[in-house]
């Protein structure tokens, strides 16, 4: 399996699932620039996996541009977007916290997991597009899409869903790849799991939290030449949690 692009910018890479995606990418030949908000932990993880790196809130639109240009200078060209930089209000999405929720506490989730990740997509494929460029743009999306909606970061990750489609479906005569992954419940300290925590998980059908390097490897496969006729789909990788 090879992966159809070289030059990666990976948000929210400086840990998880967007981490690994980032390592893996690297392992197989690809430069990449990670982002994310915390420059300490972006450093930290650069320096393991050998990234390049660079401070970016994605919630702020008017660097969009700017820092999208920077990538692309540091990588000396651009061809894969990984979009996965998002936050989680576990207490707003269930049960009557969702009630309290205020309008600052929804800006936050909907700017940085659909708005900025809009505009992400936006700018690199119009990058792309442009420039007469084949390439990819997978997007991070939640087996949560696939549930009612009563906040925030479900709203928002079944919007991101619905732009996958729309995109992939439009921009797939030009080459450029549009597609996501919907993980499940994934052994991450967005999730409230931290290294040494049991893995076992009964709200999923498999009896077990996913691991990073479980989406990781399905990316690599969206992300390769024999995945070129998957377009605009978000394929859930979730131990079957969302079959009710």
């Amino acid at each position: 399996m090879s992966i159809r692009t070289k030059k990666a910018i990976v948000t929210g890479g400086s840990r998880g699932i967007g981490y690994e995606i980032a390592r893996r990418l690297i392992e197989a030949g690809a430069e990449v620039v990670i982002t994310g908000r915390n420059e300490e932990a972006l450093r930290s993880a650069a320096e393991k996996i050998g990234a390049k790196w660079i401070v970016w809130d994605v919630a702020d639109i008017s660097v969009m541009q700017e820092n999208f240009d920077k990538c692309v200078s540091m990588l000396d060209g651009f061809d894969t977007l990984v979009s996965n930089a998002g936050v989680l209000t576990p207490q707003h999405e269930w049960g009557i916290g969702m009630l309290d929720l205020t309008e600052d506490e929804w800006d936050t989730v909907m700017d940085i997991n659909l708005k900025g990740a809009y505009f992400m997509m936006q700018t690199a494929v119009k990058y792309l597009y442009r420039g007469k460029l084949r390439g990819n743009v997978l997007n991070i999306a939640s087996v949560a899409a696939t549930e009612p909606g009563y906040g925030p970061y479900v709203t928002s990750k079944s919007g991101l869903v619905s732009l996958t489609r729309g995109w992939g479906r439009f921009f797939a005569p030009h080459g450029i790849v549009i597609n996501g992954i919907g993980p499940g419940p994934v052994a991450t300290e967005m999730n409230g799991w931290h290294e040494g925590d049991s893995m076992e998980n009964s709200r999923i059908p498999t009896g077990r939290f996913l691991t990073v390097e479980e989406v990781g490897a399905m990316a690599m496969y969206l992300l390769s030449e024999e995945a070129n006729q998957i377009i605009g789909q978000t394929i859930m990788i979730d131990g079957g949690y969302d079959i009710k």
